[in-house]
């Protein structure tokens, strides 16, 4: 069992933040971040899930789209637009969910957006990542999101790593 080393801070009832320190340059750290061949190796919230598609239109106004299925068929398709894209150091993109991820194309959206401001820092020879997900609509969404980038931050590490 390999244990997450990110810090985790939920500074209020609708704010999460992830950090860890990465053994990666910012370039790649950002690259792993954004790229859709990348995210379908790393974006893991639950064991066994796998990422069927994933498109991304990385510039202000361009969306991104993430459908992940379960190992009994369920799909969550996260979806959202870029607000700020500063490569290598800052992201930040609205997530908002597909209410039927199962198609290929975008599909109608729950209408929930939160905001997920992403940040390579350079720390010598190191990154740290900053992953602050913001807006959420309860106390529970947040907590299930803790669980779910806890796992996320650590397969992006791994993948991340081993490049």
């Amino acid at each position: 069992m390999t244990t997450i080393n990110n810090e985790v801070q939920k500074p209020d009832d609708a704010t999460l933040i992830v950090k860890r320190m990465l053994n990666a340059t910012p370039e790649r750290a950002f690259q792993t971040w954004t790229a859709a061949e990348h995210i379908q190796q790393w974006m893991r919230p639950e064991p066994g899930m796998v990422v069927p598609l994933a498109s991304m239109d990385l510039r202000v106004g361009g969306k991104f789209r993430i459908q992940m299925k379960m190992p009994d068929g369920e799909f969550f398709t996260a979806v959202g637009v870029f607000k700020e894209v500063n490569a290598p150091e800052r992201l930040v993109y609205t997530w908002d969910w597909e209410k039927d991820g199962s198609g290929a194309e975008f599909g109608e959206v729950e209408g929930k957006p939160s905001l997920i401001t992403v940040e390579f820092l350079k720390r010598g020879g190191r990154t740290e990542l900053v992953l602050t997900h913001s807006r959420f609509a309860t106390v529970e969404s947040r907590d299930s999101h803790a669980r779910g980038w806890g796992k996320i931050v650590e397969s992006f590490t791994m993948n991340v790593e081993k490049q």
